[in-house]
């Protein structure tokens, strides 16, 4: 098997020019994204605040903190456990 050096050599230019292509379509992606994200989170001068900072809202120490996980195991546990009375054996067979 040959490798032929000068080829290679040739196509870096061409290879170059693609690498930087990706990444400047990159930057302006990255860069819209940031665009669109300042435009539609403008906060409305009309929108009210509410009287009580966040720092002062009471919240319940004993509330449990449950994550998607946690509630999805729960919902298989009931599936699971979940009992179907309708189901018959039938006796002809």
């Amino acid at each position: 098997m040959k490798i032929d050096t000068e080829a290679f050599v040739d196509s870096l230019p061409i290879m170059g020019n693609g690498l930087l292509g990706i990444f400047i379509v990159t930057a302006v992606l990255i860069i819209g994204i940031y665009i669109l994200r300042a435009i539609t989170s403008r906060k409305k001068e009309t929108e009210e605040t509410p009287d009580t900072p966040l720092s002062e809202a009471v919240v319940d120490p004993t509330a449990k903190k449950e994550s998607a996980m946690d509630l999805m195991r729960e919902r298989e546990k009931k599936d699971f456990l979940e009992t179907d009375d309708t189901f018959t054996i039938s006796n002809d067979l």
